[in-house]
């Protein structure tokens, strides 16, 4: 998805819902920080936006006008995914490390996950995306791994925590195949605590 249609997607989320910044929590969080983003974001259709907090109708209304089986997302080939708490991995302490998502005029249009945040919530999902997606993150230095393995370790204060082990025992694999990063070391030290 390019930048102008997340844009979009914002001003109509917001419309819907009143919600004067809702909260991106997916790959597009990328945008708050750079429009130069890798094609495993420029290549997605959806952008996530954690409505659940605010509102259940909210949720419901941008999921129907606006999610993967509305008449927008066939006439625009791009949709909004609504989500509540329930649906996704947050890192404790993300709401202070949001981060603002401004329009070209410089107004704050909507906040984003902190990037080792979005990595975080991207390991405890799991998929074979979510793993390139970090990796292509950590290839251009928009995160770091000591920092990513410092922000996992919060995931055992949360009720995902038993997922963790095997969700970084995925990454290590993911990264060691794709020599992604050359010293895995924060990984290896985060996995042997938790066994």
């Amino acid at each position: 998805m390019k930048k102008e249609h997340l844009l979009d997607l914002i001003h109509r989320v917001r419309e819907l819902t009143k919600i004067e910044a809702p909260v991106i929590v997916g790959s597009h969080s990328l945008f708050a920080i750079t429009d130069q983003v890798p094609s495993i974001v420029s290549q997605s259709f959806e952008a996530d936006f954690l409505l659940g907090m605010d509102s259940i109708t909210a949720m419901q209304r941008v999921n129907a006008e606006l999610g993967v089986t509305s008449d927008f997302y066939d006439l625009h080939g791009y949709h909004a995914d609504a989500l509540g708490l329930a649906t996704v991995v947050l890192v404790p302490g993300w709401e202070e490390r949001l981060q603002p998502l401004q329009d070209e005029s410089g107004q704050v249009i909507a906040r984003c996950l902190e990037l080792h945040d979005v990595a975080v919530s991207k390991l405890m999902a799991g998929r074979d995306k979510d793993f390139s997606f970090i990796a292509a993150l950590l290839d251009r230095r928009l995160i770091s791994l000591v920092t990513l393995t410092e922000r996992a370790a919060l995931i055992q204060e949360t009720a995902a925590a038993d997922a963790l082990r095997p969700r970084l025992g995925k990454l290590l694999d993911h990264l060691r195949q794709h020599r992604t990063v050359n010293d895995v070391t924060p990984l290896l030290k985060l996995i042997s605590h938790l066994n």
